[in-house]
């Protein structure tokens, strides 16, 4: 069964085989992103993502394709944009927030990556991409329709949630109800950097990446099948919203 693209899924959610719900994303030319859920009927195309090319940093408008259907026009005065995904330009390189679409903005997570130097490349090869990412807390199977949005901020740790990225840089995450995830270190094999994805990504990429918690529990994974084909599957505390653009991210950089 599909969650909602706001609430945090549950057991109902998951497919057997990974316990995570199944998501396909499919790159459409230069700056067009879709997921659809991958469920037992098919799959349903639910988010699009629209890169902005006028912005001075890298900005991704997404809308809620059940909402607004494939042909909508994909503009933030639609009646289907959710929010958007932008690189902090106050920020180093590699720092990214995601915004709701409601008046006060509402932050609803945070992205870092540890970008190699240039010359580490070089002599090193390419390394796997290291990733931070804080995500607020949220009770399983809600809805939280209501501070994605609608217009209305929820009263509750506004303050806290709209400093997400200090409080990422800072480690005082603990402290606001949120949750910090880093990407799962992969093992070097045969030439290879490898991470298990039971069989979801079949196609080896520097975008391959898995997000775990402080706990080592696999929250969130995301793979190449083929050349604009790609995996993503999450579990709670990952909404579809925020999981999608954990993977706008990674075709950024």
């Amino acid at each position: 069964v599909a969650p909602s693209l706001f609430g945090v899924p549950g057991e109902s959610n998951y497919h057997e085989s990974t316990g995570l719900v199944h998501c396909c994303v499919t790159r459409c030319g230069k700056n067009r992103y879709n997921l659809s859920f991958q469920t037992e009927d098919g799959d349903s195309l639910s988010l699009i993502a629209n890169k902005i090319n006028s912005s001075r940093t890298s900005n991704y408008h997404i809308f809620d394709a059940l909402r607004g259907g494939t042909n909508a026009k994909l503009t933030k005065k639609s009646g289907h944009y959710i929010g958007k995904l932008r690189r902090d330009k106050d920020q180093p390189v590699g720092c990214y927030t995601l915004y709701n679409s409601s008046r006060e903005k509402e932050q609803m997570a945070a992205f870092v990556y540890d970008i190699p130097a240039l010359m580490a490349q070089v002599t090193e090869g390419q390394p796997p991409r290291k990733m931070q990412a804080v995500i607020p807390k949220s009770n399983k199977g809600k809805d939280d329709r209501s501070s994605q949005g609608t217009g209305k901020a929820s009263s509750n740790g506004t303050h806290h949630k709209n400093r997400l990225m200090e409080h990422l840089h800072n480690g005082t995450w603990k402290h606001h109800d949120l949750i910090a995830v880093q990407t799962r270190t992969p093992k070097f094999a045969k030439g290879q950097y490898r991470l298990n994805f039971s069989g979801r990504v079949l196609t080896p990429s520097v975008k391959n990446m898995q997000l775990e918690n402080e706990q080592g529990e696999r929250l969130l994974q995301f793979g190449k099948v083929d050349e604009n084909t790609f995996h993503l599957d999450y579990k709670a505390p990952f909404t579809a919203f925020s999981a999608f653009s954990s993977a706008l991210c990674q075709f950024d950089l």
